[in-house]
């Protein structure tokens, strides 16, 4: 039966690659390869061909006065899946004879967004220079004495760390790696479960066969190749070969300028250990105490622009046009994002939520901010987060809502799958059992007591990492809380919009406070407009458009700035 999983996240899902292993019996990365040796390993999703990983190994070299081991890679990927644009992504990657990372540079492109990773390790640092839509960030990440480098669907790299560290028993091992995902150290386990031979191009090749936390399976021959790869839970297969691939070049993001409008500071909120770093902006003009506004971002790891894995959600452009209205603005990076730092392991939603108090009571004491004259804007997941805050702390000004869910996060995934299979041409008794099977085993995870992955279907144990946030969330109820509000409170939502509904969600959420007879409350839906408040091309609104070069929609940016000066300005 085919199950197809959905979420709120903006930070779009691409496909699971791993690489890792301790180093033994001495090999070196010289051993394995020769000057100008290739390889190709080709995806592949349901007997599908979705795109391929080419790697070459151009050989030793001098690195900062260290000797080095160059590569250079490229990978492909057709629209498929949770990602309906093609993806694009080229690097260079400089090791140790160990295997060990000293520099990666990775450039991306998914429809018309590019990004630029750039990572150079030394002395248990990785400072990590990071171009995004043109927003510019300067990361230091603290390394463990031993770590390697991933890097998503880099098929290329794993090869190299897996055939450095081929394991000779069955001892389940844990090392660390630096992703340039998500831009933080995670652990990755594997374990060897049994050996293989096959029959490759009139040759007998054996190997070993290795199971990963992942929940991959990994074939890597003796000479430390690796042959396949499988994710059962999707149904892919990445396996190598000697098929040609296309050759291309991805052109750098150009760094954005800052606007010379405004002045702007650096911040840190500290609270325990989490800090979450972020940017104040205001006229350069502007003197006094100001009406102030933080931004509280959606679902998905996204940084104080609003950049998330190759998606501009526009966030940049709402804080500064609100900005050059007069407003003092507050953008931060998420938990886990850009230069903010803290536990991300059963991280969840009222951790989330923590955060965002803090980042208010910050506010609140800035010398250049009015406190009677703060307000609140949340998007998405972050329109369920305004009302919590509001509720605690009364002295906010005003909330806005833009695109916030009216009902519980499972019926929100429930209808994205129903959306997504209605795609599919999937439809009467099979949706229907496929839909049901999706919302019980939601309600399963979101849901108390223990649960034995073994008892859940594959593609559904991934959401146990996230169990905490799912719980978290089952414990609200967005219509309620909202009803306890007392500041004024706008409603945005665009009339096109697939991730969430204005009938099911944006209406509800104004029956509340019609219903509580709240003082001072509007509902706008722009008709058009999707979730990112941006144009649709056409009748309805796609994913893949979430990967074009669009502007936020001038009259919604209007309709905020006017509504939030009359609501904060002086009594």
């Amino acid at each position: 039966m085919r199950r197809v999983l959905g979420s709120l996240a903006l930070l779009i899902a691409v496909l699971p690659c791993a690489l890792a292993a301790a180093q033994t019996a001495g090999r070196k990365v010289g051993d394995l390869y020769q000057p100008g040796e290739e390889a190709v390993w080709i995806f592949e999703s349901g007997g599908k061909r979705i795109g391929e990983h080419w790697q070459r190994y151009e050989g030793p070299t001098s690195l900062l006065g260290l000797t080095a081991h160059h590569f250079s890679a490229r990978t492909r990927l057709a629209p498929s899946g949770p990602l309906p644009v093609e993806q694009r992504y080229q690097a260079e990657l400089w090791t140790d004879d160990s295997g060990r990372p000293l520099r990666h540079v990775l450039d991306a492109k998914a429809g018309v967004s590019t990004s630029r990773v750039e990572i150079t390790v030394a002395a248990r640092k990785a400072a990590v220079h990071l171009v995004q839509g043109g927003a510019v960030r300067d990361v230091e990440i603290d390394l463990p004495e031993t770590v390697f480098l991933q890097a998503n669907n880099f098929i290329g790299y794993f090869e190299v760390l897996l055939a450095l560290a081929a394991p000779i028993d069955e001892t389940v091992r844990t090392v660390d790696l630096v992703s340039t995902n998500v831009l933080r150290v995670i652990p990755y386990r594997f374990n060897r479960v049994d050996e293989f031979a096959e029959e490759i191009d009139g040759r007998t090749v054996k190997g070993v066969v290795l199971e990963d936390s992942f929940g991959e399976t990994i074939h890597l021959s003796d000479a430390g190749r690796l042959i396949r790869l499988e994710v059962a839970a999707q149904k892919l297969v990445i396996r190598r070969s000697d098929e040609p691939v296309e050759a291309f070049e991805i052109e750098a993001p150009a760094p954005r300028r800052p606007d010379e409008r405004f002045s702007s500071r650096d911040v840190a909120i500290v609270r325990g250990d989490v800090t979450i770093a972020g940017t104040v902006t205001k006229p350069k003009e502007a003197e006094g105490r100001l009406p102030a506004v933080f931004f509280i971002s959606g679902s998905g790891l996204q940084d104080r622009n609003g950049f998330s894995s190759g998606v501009d959600t526009g966030t940049h452009e709402i804080l500064d046009h609100l900005t050059a209205a007069g407003f003092l603005v507050l953008r931060v990076d998420d938990r886990g994002a850009g230069g903010s730092a803290g536990p991300m392991s059963n991280l969840g939603y009222d951790d989330l939520v923590a955060d965002a108090l803090a980042c208010v009571d910050f506010l609140f004491e800035q010398d250049d901010v009015d406190p009677d004259r703060v307000a609140l804007i949340g998007h998405s997941e972050g329109g369920i987060t305004a009302p919590l805050l509001a509720a605690t702390r009364p002295r906010i000004a005003a909330i806005v809502l833009m695109a916030s869910t009216g009902r519980s996060l499972v019926d929100v995934i429930v209808d994205q799958n129903a959306l997504a299979l209605d795609a599919a041409g999937v439809a009467g008794e099979e949706r229907a059992e496929m839909l049901a099977e999706v919302r019980r085993n939601l309600e399963r995870v979101a849901g108390e007591g223990e649960i034995d992955p073994a008892d859940l279907p594959e593609e559904f144990r991934a959401l146990l990492a996230n169990r905490k946030w799912l719980q978290d969330h089952a414990r609200q109820d967005p219509v309620e809380n909202l009803g306890r509000v007392q500041c004024p409170v706008l409603v945005l939502q665009g009339a096109l919009d697939f991730q969430v509904s204005p009938e099911k969600d944006a209406a509800p959420l104004a029956a509340a406070l019609d219903h509580a007879e709240h003082r001072d409350h509007e509902l706008h839906v722009f008709p058009g407009l999707d979730h990112l408040f941006k144009k649709v091309e056409g009748e309805k609104s796609t994913l893949a458009e979430y990967f074009t070069e669009r502007p936020v929609d001038a009259e919604f940016l209007e309709t905020l700035a006017t509504w939030l000066g009359d609501k904060l300005k002086p009594r």
